[in-house]
């Protein structure tokens, strides 16, 4: 029985890391900024888990106003980060892009200190050495020989895997209070909020199929393989579910190469390959 809870553990996780592989891919063929894809990939994700916490979670509805300030705080970290990773998988290449998102639990590691008063390791230390090394190799063609969009594609970057740390670490804080689908939801319709005030987005003249991607970027890319992520991880390791988790940039980097050419040279794999070290050390620890 407990190796069929891992077993089922690997695949759920497995799962939404190779769907969310695909976010670049969507992202780039959907002819809208950066900001407002990110609006509507929570809003109609709002909607999707609306009868569900209406189901299930109702109680929880009526007790935002106990934690309403973290998860304000939470919809404003998940906005950002999502906004910066967009726009950063837009000027460079996607399996990039989702390389420097995944430095979050690295720069968590470097922040819970400051923030939760937690030690700090010297794991961290070690593994943020590795990732500072990771980034260089991965973005030294860009910031050198490249133009001002493709440094400012690898900032992007930078700025949603700090993002990224902060919203882990307030999801840590709110876990105390509330149930993942209550986080998830309430972060989406914060995030919502925040990005509609920003982007002010209009009823885009999509065509049929682009409208199409949206609704997979929100439904399958969000809601279901969140909720595959989140079951896989009651069922398994930590630090386990962090190297499963590194199959979205290896997946990202198959579909990049697959349908929109993106091609990663050998430089570049080995600078992913410290991030994704750096990243499990901090799991280990």
């Amino acid at each position: 029985m407990k190796e069929r809870s891992r077993l089922l553990g690997v695949l759920s996780i497995s799962s939404a890391a190779i769907i969310w592989g695909s976010n670049g891919v969507i992202v780039n063929l959907i002819p809208l900024d950066a900001f407002t894809i990110a609006f509507f990939r929570v809003f109609l994700a709002s909607l999707i888990l609306l009868p569900f916490m209406m189901i299930f979670r109702a109680r929880d509805l009526a007790r935002l106003r106990l934690c309403w300030k973290l998860l304000v705080l939470n919809g404003l970290l998940l906005c950002l980060g999502w906004a910066f990773l967009f726009a950063s998988m837009k000027l460079i290449p996607i399996a990039e892009a989702v390389l420097l998102n995944y430095l979050g639990p690295v720069f968590t590691a470097v922040l819970s200190p400051l923030i939760l008063r937690e030690r700090l390791a010297k794991t961290s230390i070690a593994a943020l050495l590795l990732s500072l090394l990771g980034i260089y190799l991965i973005s030294h063609e860009e910031l050198v020989l490249g133009g001002s969009h493709d440094v400012l594609g690898v900032v992007y970057g930078l700025l949603a895997g700090l993002s990224y740390a902060g919203f882990i670490i307030v999801s840590k804080k709110l876990r105390a209070e509330q149930s993942s689908l209550t986080t998830a939801f309430y972060s989406y319709v914060f995030a919502a909020i925040f990005l509609a005030a920003i982007s002010r987005p209009i009823t885009p003249s999509l065509s049929a199929p682009e409208w199409g991607l949206l609704l997979i970027l929100s439904g399958v890319n969000t809601c279901s393989a969140v909720t595959l992520y989140l079951y896989g991880l009651v069922m398994m390791e930590a630090p386990k579910a962090v190297v499963l988790a590194y199959l979205e940039p290896l997946s990202a980097a198959i579909m990049g190469a697959l349908f929109l050419g993106q091609l990663l040279g050998p430089i570049d794999i080995l600078g992913g390959a410290l991030i994704v070290i750096s990243g499990y050390i901090v799991a280990r620890s």
